[in-house]
């Protein structure tokens, strides 16, 4: 009888080891991003342009979020900004429009990995691309080394 009575408080003993070791339960959930959608009215230049994921597994975002990663990080400055010019198809239709685009600011202050977050089709999507490409920027640092960083940019249109 004694053998039993430690052999169950062990087991008791273990199991309650093993539970409280687990990973806490996970936060209620969070609706997911939704997923990028290209315009209905894109051209094929806008289809060059491919879509951002609906989120991003690189730890390199910014948009003025403060977290444990972003911690001391001083943000990029822009050096060179270039507009976005109106496309063609845009101007015949008299579309105005808005567009999102995200790249990896390098190291060397270069827009690299140039996806679409918000399409606003005509060949706009295109067009904010191209000038995004051209930007040169002074990278953002941390304890003083350039460190590679996620950036969005809104180009808005609008034919006056």
């Amino acid at each position: 009888m004694r053998k039993l009575k430690f052999a169950s408080y062990l087991i008791f003993a273990a199991a309650t080891a093993v539970w409280s070791q687990q990973a806490p339960p996970p936060k209620p959930d969070q609706p997911a991003p939704a997923p990028v959608v290209r315009d209905p009215h894109s051209s094929k230049a806008d289809f060059a342009v491919p879509l951002c994921p609906a989120t991003f597994n690189d730890s390199l975002a910014t948009d003025g979020i403060v977290g444990k990663d972003t911690e001391g990080v001083t943000p990029p400055k822009a050096k060179h900004m270039v507009n976005a010019e109106f496309s063609d198809e845009a101007r015949r239709k008299k579309r105005n429009g808005q567009v999102i685009v995200s790249f990896v600011l390098g190291v060397d202050g270069q827009p690299q990995s140039v996806c679409l977050m918000q399409s606003a089709g005509y060949g706009l999507d295109a067009k904010a691309a191209e000038a995004a490409q051209k930007y040169v920027f002074a990278p953002a640092s941390k304890d003083g080394k350039p460190v590679a960083m996620r950036l969005h940019i809104q180009v808005d249109f609008h034919l006056y």
